[in-house]
């Protein structure tokens, strides 16, 4: 709130105010004079201080005076008025305390009117002028106005208000510089200088804007509340103040007449708001004194103005004029007095007003501005004496001149041949048109016949006359005239030539017409217009040739924009493009420019540099033609005019007509661009004027309309009339029109053909015959000259010589004389012989009948008679019995005869043939008999030609190889060893039958009785022998040959040494089981002597056991080199086998490979087209918005620039990947299609796809049924050999045992030979298995090749992809970053939001220190219940508070509870209240600024806080989509992937099937259409757009984030230094006026 002041302080205070402002108010009365620098004294000359002592003429001004005194000053408002009104003065009181008085017009000593304003002013007693109250309404927008009209200008020093109320909040003063101008604003005031008046609060002007008003809050205060001044000086703050005489804006600034102080508003302390009538009436204008210092305005040329009473007798003050001046404020000269122009005296110049120099031939002058700014003297004289005339009566009258003795005579021009009777100086006077002589009485030159009018002119015409010059006969005015121009005056053109035209040369241009007419004229609504060539962006389809005719290639500069050629020997042209080609007669008599340069000096011409082609004509001529220079290294420019006249220099010489025929069809414009052997040159800015029709541009005048002749039409007279025809036909243009020749059946034909339009049913260029449909003789000439033909349809008929008329045309279908008949090919009865009447039509014999025979069906039925191709029926529609095919295929002699197998088919009847279905030929076959003709048994039968179907093999499932068996005997296919037919049993000498067949007996055939062996393979042993094979003699037997015979006695002490060797070891393995199984501890001495003993025994028993295995190897020895040999087939049998794998492991292996390599490929193409598409789509619509964030933003953020330009650089390799993919996908699915197509071309080759199909897979069921055998025998081998590794190594151990056993090594060595030989045997297989096998093998690692090469691309095109992906997560991942800088930033703008919080919290803390102060004056009772009664003027007077209604009411009710209990001690508290209450003032505007400064930046704060939240939900919107597109790339791969494994089936059965069966192919189709399918699912275009714009709009979201990432860091600096500059504590001042 505002507070008041002590009265006493107040008093003291205005005292002090006074003395000062009567101090300065001193000071500004003599500024004027101080600002001149001038003294004034008396003085006793002409004019007192007008002039000096010496009579010299002086600025002289009149004394400085109060010019307000005494006079009355115009007010619109004054109290007491209309009645007496209570006022309330401002001594600082409140409320009911309030000392009021009465204020009546009526009543002098209670009435304040006007003339107190400016009457004497008397500190003793006191008078002043007030207005109403604010109760009475006197408040802003209403104001009070004040006028002081002073009746004279003044110069005006000062302007001096002194109020007597409080000083107002906004009032302004004006001044008018003449009684009847305008109000000037001379100075405002006001505490609200910009919201009042609308300027702003400043204390200065400039230099070039002196004159203008300025605004102040110096006086705008409400303190002091009485006796407050207000001193408006004119010149202080004006920088010309101190050049104040040369400054004429400072001049007409002080100058004025009236004076008008306009009071806008009042000043109060705010509480007028609760409406307190006493507080109303308290606020209101008074002011005692209005002083207007300054001098009488007499603009230096009078020292004092004096009364004067006006014609309207009311008296004024004037000046008292001196230095020869004039007028109420000395501003004009004295009569006679106008030699200089009239000035305000300065100190340096008086300015005198000076008399006129007339050379005594004149007392009476005006000043003259012109003369004077040309002579330096400006008084004019007039009424001059003696014949004499000028400004100063210097020279002679009109119509005389001075003589050389200075007198002045009359000129005596001739009246006739003179313009005026005046002269010159010399008497010569001035001619009219035509006439010349010094008194002008004489033609002049190409003038004649002297009269009153003076001489005519020849009259030539400028554009006819020779170069433009007019020259005519002096004789007879005839003129010299251009060359197709004529007539006296030269003014129309020659017969057959047209617009006469000062810039042509001869005139007029020849009359073209295309040779058919000469009248024409200029053709109206056509404009000049330019055909040009500025090369600004490319070569404008100019090309270049060599004089051979080969074309050169141009080389466009892009710097300084033209072409060049280079000559790499011949001659290069550069050749006009198609613009400049074709119907150019516009350009005839124009120029053809263009700028030329070359690459090397020393250019030597031809006579066809420059050459112009067209209707079959050539011209050229040099390039230095028509005054051209040769071309240089430096650009020159070319001219060519295109005409035909010899000085032109065209070559041939050409009549006009030949000449602008070439330009009628103008071909080819060749400009030279080489002028030396391997020279280079350049073209540029090539133009050619032409015309054309409309446009804007200076009118075209030299387009010709010709007055055709009879028979020609057109503007050129290029057409025929109506009636003629160009002869010879399609002449053209030049070609003659003639007559047409319709021998009388038309009036018109066609004017280039001429053709006629034929009437009278006539027909033929000249209507020579009847039209179609009619006969006679049309050369008659009558309009019946031909009659309609009675034939169908108004057909052709022909007269013959008996006046028959036959028809020629009949319909299709028709024939006979009259049509009347059908022809062969068609049937039905037109004339209804055999019943109802009925058409002709095309018999319908489905193509298969022979078109060259005759009577190939029935005339009246239709029914088909020669049916061909197997074919028959009504229509001949079907294949005859016993064949099969599409009768109705395009193709015709598809009915192929069946071609069953006749024992294999079911048969009709018995002598029946053989039927097969008629669409696709298949045969209905017997039981068990398969093939499309029934020629083959199914798999596991034989013996087709028994007629009752094929019989079962019944092969034995164990003995033989498959179920098959040989088609014709039924003989199974057996394993090894096997015989019988179904294989059933072991050949002789074999045993051991199961699936790997049965095994050979190998019975010894000197030990063998039998060579036939049991089931278990035991031979049958002769006598002596044993062994399997019986192939070795029993012990202590010896030499098989003659059949085991006793060995020798001496052998017989080994056997029972060997016997009782066995039985003591039978004994010590007894006592050794006893040992073990129950042990006791023996203590025989002996024990130890006798084991020793029996270990020396069995040493040499096993000595003499080595020596006995015979030969020079002992027993170890031979076992050793058998387990060698086992092991050399153990190896043999692990290579065949792994062999074996190897082949099988990568046949599969190259299949799958092969095949999952394609799918990778797919799968990868399919990812990158999914992704691809997404990105293009989701990610530019992510990128375009953040594009323009971005760009709105672009000082934010550096690292989401480069985020940014990273994903624009990712999105644009992927772009290209992905359109590499997409063509991939494109190629695959022209292969597919390609596929289709031969697919359905094999479908009409070959149709037995199955039986071949099925004999492929039985191959190959042999095949892997052979493969398995061998591994099976390669497996037995194995299980044989480790087998024998087994017994080997128990023989090994039985050999170290203690004793010798009885050992079988032949029957071990012979199993082991066995073993070695059957797994030679397999190898060998092995070896002829894998060498008919080998193209099989070679095949599958070339597909494993292949497959690796597909893999690898697949493994590097997945690599593409990860790194893609990589790329793409890295993108998110810098997303991810932005969106956590942006949250951070958020995070410090929170914080920065939470630190201005806590720093409002710190001003609401220091307001309510304030507050509290405030709240100590006990007025605040009143205001408080005004409060609480008026809430809503309470949340209004609170507004410049940072808190809310709710707060505030609090507070308020708070403070009204202090207000309570402090009120018994008010008045104690009041001397304090008044100490805070200057400190409060100081600190409320900067509170109050400060709050709002807070409250912009915490709504700012938010605003960014709510952008920063939309940042992160784009950011997260674009993550998500980001995802979605991961998402959408894994399902359109898998749909892809899915499409693509169907068109790879497809395309695998196409490569491997040599035919392809119907029903397959059907599912293949179905497969294909469902790939389409599965590819149009997958919506790769529709998502490949969602990608494009997704990727605009990514590029905007992060350009958009970049700008609000920048204004947010702007923002926390500006935040961070307002907090800086802040002071520790402030208070907010509570703003109470509207």
């Amino acid at each position: 709130m505002k507070h008041q002041l002590n009265t006493n302080a107040w008093k003291g205070m205005m005292s002090l105010q006074t003395r000062i402002i009567f101090i300065l108010f001193i000071g500004v009365a003599n500024a004027q004079l101080s600002f001149n620098d001038v003294e004034y004294t008396d003085s006793t000359l002409k004019g007192g201080r007008c002039y000096d002592e010496i009579g010299n003429p002086q600025r002289c001004i009149p004394e400085f005076v109060n010019a307000a005194f005494d006079l009355l000053v115009e007010v619109t408002n004054t109290c007491g008025e209309y009645g007496p009104t209570e006022y309330c003065s401002q001594t600082g009181v409140r409320g009911p305390w309030k000392t009021c008085e009465i204020c009546d017009s009526r009543i002098p000593e209670l009435a304040h009117p006007p003339k107190y304003l400016t009457d004497f002013n008397n500190n003793d007693n006191l008078t002043y002028w007030q207005s109403e109250t604010m109760f009475e309404g006197i408040q802003y927008p209403n104001q009070v106005n004040l006028t002081l009209r002073l009746k004279k200008s003044f110069d005006i020093t000062y302007v001096r208000l002194k109020f007597q109320s409080p000083r107002p909040e906004s009032f302004a003063i004006f001044k008018r510089s003449s009684e009847d101008g305008q109000l000037i604003p001379y100075q405002y005031y006001s505490a609200t200088c910009r919201d009042t008046y609308g300027i702003p609060d400043r204390s200065y002007v400039l230099r070039d804007d002196e004159a203008k008003a300025l605004c102040t809050s110096e006086f705008s205060d409400i303190s002091p509340l009485t006796g407050g001044s207000v001193a408006f000086s004119t010149l202080e703050g004006r920088p010309s103040a101190y050049d104040f005489e040369n400054s004429e804006g400072l001049q007409e600034w002080v100058t004025a007449t009236d004076i008008v102080i306009v009071l806008n508003r009042l000043n109060t302390f705010g509480d007028e708001v609760f409406g307190d009538p006493k507080v109303l009436k308290s606020y209101f204008y008074a002011i005692s004194e209005i002083a207007v210092g300054g001098r009488c305005k007499c603009n230096g040329h009078a020292s004092e103005c004096v009364p004067s009473t006006s014609v309207d007798g009311e008296s004024r003050l004037v000046c008292r004029c001196e230095h020869n001046t004039d007028g109420p404020d000395c501003d004009i000269c004295k009569p006679f007095y106008n030699d200089r122009p009239w000035k305000r005296a300065t100190s340096q110049d008086a300015n005198e007003c000076r008399e006129c120099s007339c050379n005594n031939f004149s007392n009476r002058c005006f000043f003259d501005q012109v003369l004077y700014d040309s002579t330096g003297h400006g008084g004019h004289c007039i009424d001059c004496r003696g014949n004499r005339d000028g400004p100063n009566c210097e020279r002679c009258k009109e119509n005389h001149y001075m003589l050389e003795d200075g007198y002045c005579t009359d000129c005596r021009c001739n009246e006739i041949g003179s313009e005026s009777l005046q002269c010159n100086r010399d008497g010569r006077c001035m001619c009219k048109p035509g006439v010349t002589g010094d008194k002008c009485d004489r033609c002049a030159d190409n003038f004649y016949d002297f009269g009153p009018q003076g001489c005519k002119p020849c009259g030539c015409n400028v554009a006819g006359s020779y170069n433009n010059r007019p020259q005519c006969d002096p004789s007879n005015g005839v003129c010299a005239c251009k060359e197709n121009v004529e007539g006296q005056r030269c003014e129309t053109c020659k017969p057959g030539f047209f617009n006469l035209d000062d810039s042509n040369d001869f005139g007029c241009n020849p009359c073209f017409c295309f040779g058919h007419s000469s009248v024409c004229r200029s053709a109206p609504g056509y404009s000049k217009s330019l055909i040009e060539s500025v090369f600004a962006r490319n070569e404008e389809k100019w090309e270049a040739i060599e004089r051979s005719g080969t074309k050169v290639q141009i080389a466009y500069n892009t710097v300084i924009q033209n072409i060049g050629v280079s000559s790499t020997g011949d001659v290069v042209y550069f050749m006009a493009p198609e613009r400049y080609l074709g119907d150019q007669r516009a350009s005839y008599n124009q120029d053809l420019s263009f700028v030329l340069r070359v690459g090397e000096p020393n250019s030597r011409a031809t006579i066809e540099d420059v050459v112009l082609e067209g209707s079959g004509l050539t011209i050229s001529q040099a390039i230095f033609g028509q005054g051209n220079p040769l071309p240089t290294i430096q650009n020159q420019g070319y001219k060519f005019k295109l005409h035909e006249n010899p000085r032109y220099g065209w070559t041939p010489r050409l009549n006009s007509r030949d000449f602008i025929s070439i330009l009628a069809n103008l071909t080819a414009i060749k400009i030279r661009g080489t002028y030396s052997p391997r020279g280079v040159g350049f073209l540029d800015d090539v133009k050619m004027t032409t015309a054309r029709r409309g446009g804007i541009g200076a009118p075209a005048t030299w387009i010709e309309r010709c007055q055709c002749p009879e028979g020609y039409v057109g503007q050129f007279c290029e057409s025929c009339a109506p009636g003629y025809r160009h002869d010879p036909p399609m002449g053209g243009p030049f070609a003659r029109c003639v007559p047409c020749n319709c021998n009388g059946h038309a009036e018109v034909c066609d004017a280039e053909t001429g053709r006629c339009i034929c009437k009278h049913n006539t027909a033929g260029d000249n209507c020579e015959r009847c039209a179609r449909g009619f006969y006679g003789n049309a050369l008659r000439g009558t309009s019946d000259d031909c009659t309609p033909c009675p034939c169908p349809n108004n057909g052709a008929c022909i007269e013959l010589a008996d006046s028959t008329v036959v028809c020629l045309e009949c319909p299709l279908g028709y024939a006979g004389p009259r049509c009347e008949l059908c022809s062969d090919g068609y049937f039905g009865d037109p004339e209804g012989r055999v019943g109802p009447p009925t058409p002709c039509r095309a018999c319908d014999c489905s193509g298969n009948v022979d078109p060259n025979a005759v009577g190939n069906c029935n005339r009246t039925t239709g029914e088909c008679l020669k049916c061909i191709y197997n074919t028959g029926g009504f229509r001949c529609d079907r294949c005859l019995s016993g064949f099969f095919g599409d009768a109705l295929s395009p193709v015709k002699g598809d009915c192929k005869a069946c071609s069953c197998f006749r024992p294999g088919t079911e048969l009709t009847s018995a002598d029946g043939p053989e039927v097969c279905d008629q669409n696709s030929g298949v045969c209905s076959c017997k039981p068990n008999v398969i093939g499309r003709n029934c020629d083959q048994c199914d798999e596991g039968f034989y013996n087709i030609d028994s007629g009752e179907g094929c019989e079962a093999c019944g092969c034995d499932p164990i003995g033989s190889i498959n179920r098959s068996c040989d088609v014709i005997s039924g003989q199974c296919q057996c394993r090894p060893g096997v015989v019988g037919r179904t294989c059933n049993e072991c050949d002789v000498n074999y045993y051991g039958f199961s699936v790997e067949g049965c095994k050979p007996c190998e019975c010894d055939v000197i030990g063998s009785t039998s060579l036939q062996c049991s089931l278990m393979g035991q031979c049958p042993c002769r006598e002596n022998v044993e062994g399997r094979r019986c192939d070795r003699c029993k012990e202590n037997k010896q030499n098989r040959e003659i059949g085991c015979v006793d060995c020798p006695a001496c052998y017989d002490l080994v056997q029972d040494a060997a016997n009782d060797h066995r039985a003591k070891m039978a004994d010590l393995n007894g006592v050794l089981d006893k040992i073990i199984n129950s042990p006791t501890l023996i203590s025989d001495v002996d024990f130890d002597a006798k084991l020793a003993e029996v270990q020396d025994r069995v040493e040499k028993l096993y000595i003499e056991a080595r020596l006995q295995s015979g030969g020079d190897q002992s027993v170890a020895s031979r076992l050793d080199e058998l387990r060698q040999r086992l092991l050399d087939v153990q190896s043999t049998i692990a290579e065949i086998r792994s062999q074996m794998a190897f082949s099988r492991g990568n046949t599969a292996i190259g299949l799958g490979n092969v095949t999952e390599a394609e799918f990778a490929i797919q799968r990868a193409r399919d990812a990158l087209k999914t992704a691809q598409r997404y990105l293009e789509i989701e990610g530019s619509e992510a990128l375009q918005r953040a594009v323009q964030r971005s760009e709105r933003f672009s000082e934010k953020s550096e690292k989401m620039s480069e985020s940014a330009r990273d994903a624009r650089l990712l999105v644009e390799n992927l772009e290209n990947i992905a359109t590499s993919v997409d063509d991939a996908a494109k190629e695959a699915l022209n292969i597919s299609t390609s596929a289709y197509s031969l697919a359905r071309d094999a479908i009409e080759r070959q149709r037995n796809t199955t039986d071949e199909i099925r004999r492929a897979q039985l191959d190959i069921r042999r095949t892997k049924e052979s493969i398995e055998s061998t591994y099976a025998q390669a497996e037995m081998a194995f299980e044989a050999a480790r087998t024998a590794h087994s017994d080997a190594l128990g023989l090994l151990s039985e050999s170290y045992a203690l004793s010798i056993p009885n050992i079988d090594w032949q029957s071990i060595r012979a199993k082991a030979m066995d073993t070695a030989n059957e797994a030679k045997r397999l190898k060998q297989e092995t070896d002829e298995l894998l060498t008919n096998n080998e193209l099989l093998i070679q095949d599958a690692l070339s597909q494993i090749e292949d497959g690796s090469a597909l893999l690898t691309r697949g493994i590097g095109t997945q690599q593409e992809i990860d790194e893609l992906l990589a790329e793409i997560d890295a993108a998110l991942a810098k997303a991810d970053e932005a969106v956590s800088l942006g949250e951070k930033t958020l995070k410090e703008a929170q914080n920065t939001l939470e630190t201005l919080r806590e720093f409002d919290s710190l001003v609401q803390e220091s307001k309510d220190k304030a507050r509290d102060a405030l709240d100590l004056v006990p007025e605040i009772r009143q205001l408080v219940s005004d409060a609480e009664r008026k809430k809503q003027e309470g949340q209004w007077y609170l507004t410049g508070a940072t808190f809310d209604a709710k707060t505030g009411k609090s507070l308020s009710q708070e403070a009204a509870k202090t207000a309570l209990e402090l009120s018994k001690d008010s008045q104690t508290t009041r001397e304090t209240t008044n100490l805070t209450k200057e400190r409060a003032g100081n600190l409320r505007d900067s509170a109050e600024e400060l709050g709002k400064k807070v409250a912009v930046t915490s709504g700012r704060l938010d605003t960014f806080e709510a952008e920063a939240g939309e940042d992160a939900t784009l950011v997260k919107e674009a993550l998500e989509k980001a995802n979605r597109a991961k998402e959408i790339a894994a399902e359109s791969s898998v749909k892809v992937r899915d499409a693509l494994s169907s068109v790879t089936d497809i395309l695998s059965v196409l490569n491997t099937s040599e035919s392809i069966d119907l029903s397959y192919l059907d599912e293949l189709e179905r497969k294909l259409a469902d790939a389409e399918r599965s590819f149009q699912e997958a919506g790769i275009e529709r998502r490949t757009d969602e990608l494009r714009q997704s990727r605009v709009q990514q590029i905007q979201w992060i350009r958009d984030y970049d700008q609000e990432l920048g204004k947010l860091h702007a923002e926390v600096d500006n935040i961070q230094a307002i907090k800086e500059a802040l002071p520790d504590n402030c208070w907010k001042r509570l703003k109470l006026e509207p």
